[in-house]
């Protein structure tokens, strides 16, 4: 770096090119010096002056710069002060020092601090060619910058796939598990229940004994159908579209998360209006309710309220039913509301949540021809809201 054929530039600048140059320099004489030396090579330099840490600050804040030159000492300023402060606002930009004298320490120092060259004021013919050098010595740290995040990018993408596909197969062990004891529930429900009914069909009809037997009935009743919703949900099969009940299928689904919102002391509101049927495949919009329950219900670890409406879309609009899932839980930040689609964005701990991202239940909600978004204000919670389209209208399709 110290011979004099390392800075000859084998391209020199064209004729008036631009270059932005910050002058850490007390003395306008210098600076003026510098211009013009640099207009010779063929610049047409755009200098600022600063001598101070505050000026060069806000300098360095408030504009972009091609090129930093610096003065070693100034009398409230140094070199290594510049190159401490480039360094805590972390940029990276050609800083050469143009000093009158500069030994052999003072320059070890000041490459050691991050100066990419010196050259004396005595010898300004090597400033041109020292500045296309770092000049192009910085573009490529700033591309192999932008190389090495996007690798890191790909990276984490693909370690999220890989969680991804862990997560499923572990889910896909636990559908198998949950089919096996659903079968072998069933077994002993059924035979709770026959010998429920035999002891009913021994009684007389005014036995008080009648009432605690049908309260056990119901409860058995309750255990079937929820053995047989643990059962649809570990099926795997290929899509089956049918005609369906919204309001119907979310109860089935509130039933299999009643544990799980008992558990946060959360009260479950049902408000389901007269709705259309529509066109789906049910275990699919099962996933796609419980992926949105479970949200709903992680949001108020505290407690609250979860309520499921399910109606008639306007009239004005083509006949759908509408299904909004509305907790009083913590609201969404903007910042995040505006990420909550994107693939393997989550701010759950790993290991929490179904498997299923709300990125999938925006594609099985759009494949059955609905919409879905999602509102979140401060202390108001979040409503999820689905549009899908009547069975007519899907027909029509």
């Amino acid at each position: 770096m110290l011979s004099d054929s390392s800075f000859r530039s084998p391209t020199p600048p064209a004729a008036g090119a631009p270059l932005r140059v910050l002058i850490l320099d007390d003395s306008p004489d210098d600076t003026l010096l510098l211009a013009r030396a640099l207009q010779r090579e063929g610049y047409a330099p755009d200098c600022l002056r600063a001598d101070s840490a505050a000026a060069a600050r806000a300098a360095l804040t408030e504009r972009e710069w091609d090129v930093v030159l610096s003065d070693y000492t100034m009398p409230a300023f140094t070199a290594l002060d510049a190159l401490a402060l480039l360094r805590a606002l972390g940029l990276d930009l050609p800083f050469i020092i143009v000093s009158g004298t500069i030994d052999e320490t003072m320059a070890v120092d000041a490459l050691r601090a991050g100066a990419h060259d010196f050259v004396l004021k005595g010898h300004l013919a090597r400033l041109a060619p020292a500045i296309a050098r770092e000049r192009r010595e910085a573009a490529a740290r700033r591309q192999q910058r932008q190389t090495e995040a996007a690798l890191q990018a790909r990276t984490d993408e693909l370690a999220a796939m890989t969680q991804q596909l862990w997560q499923a197969a572990k889910l896909a062990t636990l559908g198998e598990l949950s089919a096996s004891l659903a079968h072998e529930l069933n077994n002993p429900l059924f035979t709770v229940s026959l010998g429920i009914k035999a002891l009913q069909a021994q009684m007389p009809p005014d036995d008080p004994q009648r009432a605690a037997l049908a309260t056990l009935d119901g409860e058995v009743q309750r255990m079937t159908r929820l053995v047989a919703n643990l059962l649809q949900f570990s099926r795997r099969s290929t899509r089956q579209v049918s005609s369906v009940v919204v309001a119907d299928e979310l109860t089935n689904t509130l039933e299999l998360m009643a544990f799980h919102v008992r558990q946060r002391h959360i009260t479950v509101v049902s408000d389901f209006a007269p709705a259309p049927l529509i066109q789906a495949d049910r275990q699919q919009l099962r996933q796609v309710f419980l992926n949105l329950l479970t949200n709903a219900a992680d949001a108020m670890p505290q407690g609250g309220t979860l309520t499921a409406r399910v109606r008639a879309g306007p009239a004005a609009s083509p006949p759908c039913a509408i299904i909004e899932l509305a907790d009083t839980g913590a609201a969404i930040p903007p910042e995040i509301l505006s990420r909550i689609w994107e693939p393997f964005f989550t701010t759950k701990p790993e290991g929490k949540g179904t498997g299923l991202g709300l990125g999938i239940c925006r594609r099985i909600v759009e494949e059955h021809g609905g919409a879905i978004e999602l509102e979140s204000a401060p202390g108001q919670g979040t409503v999820a809201r689905l549009r899908l389209p009547a069975m007519a209208a899907r027909e029509d399709q």
